[in-house]
């Protein structure tokens, strides 16, 4: 076991100041120890690092072996061993893309769980990105900037790209450097093979990347840190925290020349470091090229620095960071599905308006709000597919996008909640409804009765609703609606949805118009 450790065991605080996060990876296995300052900002000050290779197995044969399982194990014995000396009660491992895609992860997850007690979780491309971006925020300021963030793993390379600071796409390739290694094998011209395989991700990358040139990339990962620091070995860059492109394509020609000894012998790399840093330099240099970027910073961030602060933020922190990158990605579709997002915006705050005045009808929290706010925002986007049923391609479109924050059951909500903006009711007879919780189902009829009732309010897109009251009452909910004009329009494209919210709500809808004095 590797160990670093950034503070001397005598200025370790209290153990009730310690957390600790594990992140299992197809290269290897990490354990972080943080401390909180006065403040309870957390600052990693602990590393240990265990070399089990478990993409080795997942990219290869699909299944751990024997061997790799009782590798595996033993690391997690170590780290509970850890935990406990420190008496770390407060902390929380995950894996990413070997265990997710090996036939038994699961099975390993629950035997390390039986052995060590630490629940391993499987997280998704999408929540490694959020927490790679949550920690890279804490570092790096992105402000007024178009940035691409690269977290490149041993199985798969998690690209995000940001405007402003806040995440407006993010997209899992399965172009990690130990699945490449396995994949391509070291012999022959390795450097050819891979650029032909990375043919294939190119179109990809360029789609999730844009027409926008990036003002930089920052890289996070094992493999970023190595390539700083040998640039700055071999090649006397600035910093090791930066690399200009074309010293990065520079460090790749010479990186080729050497073999995998003279990489271990002549830079002091470690072996399962040495096989995996000419692909993903490479990789680093043909994302930067795509995007344009000229330079790529590596921060002090990581994954194990993201799952601390994740941990220790209060929920609504958490909470807004997620909201603020929804709302970012909502914002970001004008161009690419030609929304008009003035008209987005308008029917989201009727929907708002709605949802806070209805609370007495359901009993939906801040997230579902916000899930209500999304759907409110972007329910046109299926309208660049076919206008005709283009509640359906809106649904699908969000189906497979990469939504940073929400859980896979808000996700499937979204999906629905849109799906039933107009049209047909929520129905047994749609696969993806019937597969809901009962309690999910419901918050779909809710949620999606006051999107239509909002969108009904906007008729015509005339924007003429200026306030909205609706009043709850023992048989009967009556909204009373007030703005320019006669609003007969409104007031009957509203009534059209008074079914569907008896149906949601079991109650009758009621609609008054007053116009202003």
């Amino acid at each position: 076991m590797e160990f670093v450790s950034l503070i001397s065991d005598d200025a370790l605080p209290e153990n009730s100041a310690l957390v600790a996060a594990i992140d299992v990876g197809s290269n290897a296995m990490r354990l972080g120890i943080a401390m909180q300052d006065t403040s309870g900002t957390p600052t990693l000050v602990q590393r240990y690092r265990e070399p089990v290779r478990l993409g080795h197995d997942a990219f290869t044969s699909g299944t751990f072996s024997p061997q790799t399982m009782e590798d595996a194990l033993e690391a997690f014995r170590q780290f509970r061993r850890i935990l406990d000396q420190h008496q770390i009660e407060k902390y929380r491992a995950t894996a990413t893309s070997a265990m997710r895609d090996s036939k038994n992860g699961r099975e390993l997850a629950k035997r390390i769980f039986d052995e060590t007690n630490i629940d391993l979780q499987l997280i998704s491309g999408e929540e490694e990105a959020r927490l790679v971006h949550y920690s890279i925020s804490r570092r790096v300021d992105m402000e007024d900037k178009f940035t691409v963030l690269i977290d490149m793993g041993g199985g798969s390379v998690e690209v995000t790209t940001c405007d402003d600071g806040e995440v407006i796409g993010a997209q899992s390739f399965k172009i990690g450097t130990v699945r490449l290694l396995e994949m391509l094998g070291q012999e022959g011209d390795f450097n050819t093979l891979l650029s032909e395989y990375l043919d294939g991700t190119r179109k990809k990358l360029r789609e999730q990347i844009g027409s926008r040139k990036a003002d930089s990339c920052i890289a996070t990962g094992g493999n970023a840190s190595a390539i700083g620091e040998l640039a700055f070995q071999i090649l006397g860059t600035e910093s090791a925290a930066c690399i200009r492109r074309k010293e990065l394509k520079k460090l790749i020609r010479k990186l080729s020349k050497l073999s995998f000894e003279e990489r271990v012998r002549d830079l002091g790399l470690r072996p399962d470091r040495a096989d995996v840093i000419l692909p993903a330099a490479m990789v680093f240099y043909e994302i930067m090229k795509l995007s344009g970027a000229k330079k790529m910073v590596m921060p002090d961030a990581s994954l194990l620095d993201g799952i601390v602060l994740d941990m220790v933020d209060s929920e609504e922190q958490t909470f807004d960071s997620q909201r603020r990158n929804l709302i970012a990605w909502a914002r970001s579709l004008k161009n690419k599905y030609h929304v008009d997002r003035k008209y987005g915006k308008e029917v989201a705050g009727l929907a708002l308006v709605l949802f806070d005045q209805s609370r007495e009808l359901h009993a939906l929290h801040h997230r579902d709000r916000l899930l209500l706010e999304v759907a409110a925002l972007v329910h046109e986007i299926g309208m660049y597919v076919r206008v005709g049923g283009h509640h359906r391609h809106a649904a699908y479109l969000i189906s497979v996008a990469p939504l940073l924050g929400l859980s896979d059951n808000e996700k499937q909500i979204l999906t629905q909640l849109v799906r039933y903006q107009r049209k047909g009711s929520p129905s047994d007879s749609h696969k993806e409804f019937s597969e809901l919780s009962k309690s999910a189902q419901l918050k779909v009829w809710q949620l999606s009765a006051l999107l239509r009732l909002a969108i009904a309010l906007n008729k015509e897109r005339r924007n003429r609703i200026s306030r909205l009251s609706l009043n709850v009452e023992p048989e009967t909910a009556a909204l009373n609606i007030e703005g320019s004009g006669d609003m007969l329009l409104e007031r009957w494209a509203a009534l059209q949805t008074a079914d569907y919210f008896r149906e949601a709500f079991g109650l009758p809808l009621h609609i008054d118009l007053e116009q202003p004095s």
